[in-house]
């Protein structure tokens, strides 16, 4: 079929009002795609820079990227026709033809955040990993509700297991989640059912779609991989249509749309499984149309739904019919490559070769599913993973059929949803933070780390070290003795000693940024203007004859240039494992910088991008000492008003629960620009402390009664309510401000207002900064 038959009732589908608009910005997170083909002639794409950084080639994920885009942004006179040509694309691959089509979720998370900062309007995401309670990864969830509190619709499969069982992200609310139908519009076997889908699911045709392939074909394919971008083309002709009209583009909107237009299923009754396949209904793209225009710049309701009628869906699809290879039998085939072996087949991967190949016979009348169904599939790894099933080619031999297999053998990754089978991101004209002129800025906050890349690398490092001497005691040794062994890079003491020493070779180790001992960034420092060398040298000159300014100037050409930010880095380093021994140590680092668009594989072959590093913004966060200083601000405070003081003891877990909530119910990739601006509240050690000590007595009485025996009561603490980030109506021409609202409460008098605490700062440069003092007001 055709991707665009899914319009069939629609009237002309051929006109300029169903191609699409280029104020609607359309991402597609995937594999590589080829722009070189002759169906993207025209079309405004721009590739995005990831972590994958190859072109498209010939590999299972090229072919799954060029084929999805196809569907969307193929050009109307060419073939194949996409959905939503005249729409402005985004193309950011995430799944590599060499690392078996599996991402982590935290990358998926980076490709999310970056699509919605680049200006999409709509995300499709052609894959995801099989979870047991639909449940994402931090970092992953708290994408996909940006995307939903920032209006971006994310349009996702729903899988390919032929199960009733949920895979992230499509499982997430929030998220339109895809199932595939055949031809004749019953669920494929192999399509996905669960009861997050119902709620927030469609089906749509993902039988034998025909798409493009990197070098210039078309193929033929199947799975909700390509039942995916048919809706989510859809919902950009339903945002374009919300332009043309001179309202506000609306994703969400029109996602509502899609969901409240499917066509309801026949299938009775309504909770057998065979009838849960079909999710909230089929694809009815005039219906949802119909509703867009209807309803204007309201969300949908149920009776904008219900008053409209109820058209059937096409069950043979118009279009130039592609061929078909013939079997030995005569009929047409189905090619299902070897896992990874040129195409991958989901089909064998846990279940059943047969749930790859649906065939009339697994429906029945009334539109419901043949019950004998495949049983659900064993448990798969972890990861989003490109769903693969069938692909058809064109001219190809006789069908080959693998066999089933019982263990899947995919690694852990987010793995695209695929059946079998770049420019630069400043001339992107979406309407991102900083107009796709600039590449993307940080200011992240973890814990530094480093790396090695190699082993040699590494014994390069262990040669070069000092060997390290123990003191060690044993039976019947009173004094103890020295025993020396070879420098170990991996003991940060070691090595911050080492390169205090030889400072020059900080920047032959690969400096990270990690949460939660998982690295997220590799760091480089940015060109040195001004120098430094750390610790000195001790040089000594022998020759008397030497004047006093030649021995100061060879003294001086012992201390290499360093950069700055190296010598913060070595710091860092070491206070960090100094929490064992020293009441001061570091717990945390800020890092601003600027995304290079490169990457680098670390040791243990995980691949993160590379920041470089601006020296201004590095501060390395010494908790004890800014609990301490808080404690003192509160203490005086008690003092000024007469109150009862708290034990230090209660007013520290106060102050440690805020810094544990900012730590880790916040944390963050720190690359969104809201991001930003909450991890610089968060290191800007004057305002937060301020405001934790203010807020924490916002809840006691200025006037407290005294008691008979002369004393007054304690001050009641005030407790953290909420933390929230929002775009701020004041700022700077040519800057990008966002508010953070920092929310406190009586824990012991809930009818007690709340006290907020506003921050704005501008990050629109490399170090935010704040625009005003803190504001404070009193909220309902």
């Amino acid at each position: 079929m055709e991707a665009r038959s899914v319009l069939m009732g629609l009237g002309a589908a051929e006109g300029d009002d169903l191609l699409g608009s280029p104020e609607v910005c359309v991402a597609v997170l995937d594999g590589p795609v080829d722009l070189s083909h002759p169906c993207f002639e025209g079309a405004d794409l721009t590739r995005v820079d990831t972590l994958v950084e190859e072109p498209a080639g010939s590999g299972p994920m090229s072919l799954h990227g060029t084929h999805v885009a196809s569907l969307i942004f193929g050009c109307p006179e060419g073939e194949p026709r996409g959905l939503a040509p005249r729409c402005r694309g985004l193309i950011l691959p995430v799944f590599r033809d060499a690392d078996e089509a599996r991402v982590p979720q935290m990358d998926l998370a980076r490709a999310i955040e970056r699509a919605m900062t680049e200006g999409a309007h709509i995300i499709n995401i052609s894959g995801g990993e099989r979870a047991r309670d639909g449940q994402a990864e931090d970092l992953l969830e708290r994408a996909l509700r940006r995307c939903d509190d920032n209006g971006v619709l994310v349009v996702a499969a729903a899988g390919n297991d032929g199960c009733d069982c949920l895979q992230v992200p499509a499982a997430v609310p929030g998220v339109l989640a895809v199932g595939a139908t055949g031809a004749g519009g019953s669920p494929l076997q192999i399509s996905n059912w669960g009861a997050a889908y119902a709620t927030h699911g469609v089906v749509a045709p993902g039988e034998a779609v025909v798409g493009a392939t990197p070098g210039g074909g078309r193929a033929a394919a199947t799975g909700s991989s390509f039942a995916t971008p048919l809706v989510a083309g859809v919902a950009a002709l339903l945002v374009s249509a919300q332009v043309r009209a001179g309202r506000p583009a609306d994703p969400k909107v029109a996602g509502q749309a899609l969901l409240a237009g499917a066509t309801p299923s026949s299938c009775s009754p309504s909770h057998a499984p065979e009838c849960r396949r079909f999710l909230a209904g089929s694809l009815n793209a005039p219906r949802a149309y119909c509703l867009i225009s209807r309803t204007g710049d309201r969300a949908m309701t149920d009776t904008d739904a219900t008053a409209l009628p109820v058209p059937p869906m096409p069950s043979e699809p118009p279009g130039q019919a592609i061929p078909q290879p013939q079997t030995a039998a005569g009929g047409s085939g189905d090619f299902a490559g070897p896992e990874m072996g040129g195409l991958p087949s989901e089909a064998t991967t846990g279940e059943t070769a047969a749930a790859a190949t649906p065939t009339a016979g697994a429906h029945t009348a009334g539109n419901a599913v043949d019950p004998a169904a495949p049983p659900p599939p064993a448990a798969q790894p972890a990861g989003i993973r490109a769903a693969c099933e069938t692909r058809t080619f064109p001219g190809t031999g006789p069908a080959a059929t693998p066999p089933a297999n019982t263990a899947d053998p995919w690694p852990s990754g987010i793995r695209a949803s695929c059946a079998c089978g770049g420019s630069d991101p400043a001339a992107c004209h979406c309407q991102g933070n900083d107009n796709g002129t600039h590449r993307p800025l940080i200011y992240a906050i973890g814990t530094l780390g480093f790396d090695f890349q190699t082993e040699a690398r590494r014994d390069s490092f262990r040669q070069q070290m000092n060997s390290h001497v123990t003191h060690v005691y044993e039976k019947d040794d009173d004094h103890g003795h020295d025993v020396e062994s070879p420098g170990n890079p991996y003991d940060p003491h070691q090595l911050a000693a080492y390169l205090a020493e030889n400072p020059w070779a900080s920047d032959k180790l690969t400096w990270t940024l990690n949460l939660d001992a998982t690295p997220v960034y590799a760091l480089e420092a940015e060109m040195p203007v001004g120098m430094d060398w750390s610790e000195p040298i001790d040089t000594t000159v022998d020759a008397e004859h030497l004047t006093k300014d030649v021995k100061a100037l060879v003294k001086s050409l012992a201390h290499p240039p360093v950069s700055v930010i190296y010598r913060k880095f070595r710091e860092a380093l070491l206070g960090q494992v100094l929490k064992s021994t020293s009441p001061h140590y570091v717990s945390r680092v800020s890092i601003p910088g600027v995304l290079t668009g490169r990457t680098v594989r670390l040791f243990n072959g995980m691949r993160v991008p590379v920041v470089e590093v601006k020296s201004r913004g590095v501060y390395a966060w010494d908790e004890k000492r800014l609990v301490d200083a808080i404690i003192e601000g509160i203490g005086k405070a008690t003092r000024e008003q007469h109150l009862t003081a708290l034990p230090n003891d209660e007013v520290r877990q106060h102050i440690e629960a805020f810094l544990d909530k900012v730590y880790y119910q916040f944390r963050n990739l720190g690359q969104d620009p809201a991001d930003r601006a909450l991890n610089y509240a968060a290191t800007n050690g004057l305002l937060l402390g301020t405001t934790l000590k203010d807020g924490m007595l916002s809840t006691g009485v200025t006037s407290p009664p005294v008691k008979a025996d002369g004393t007054t009561e304690p001050p009641r603490l005030g407790s953290l309510d909420t933390i929230t980030v929002t775009k701020s109506p004041y700022c700077r021409p040519g800057s990008l401000c966002y508010d953070v609202r920092v929310v406190f409460f009586d824990p012991e008098n809930d009818q007690r207002a709340k006290t907020v605490f506003l921050f704005t700062h501008d990050v629109s440069d490399e170090m935010p900064v704040s625009l005003a003092p803190v504001h404070r007001f009193l909220d309902r």
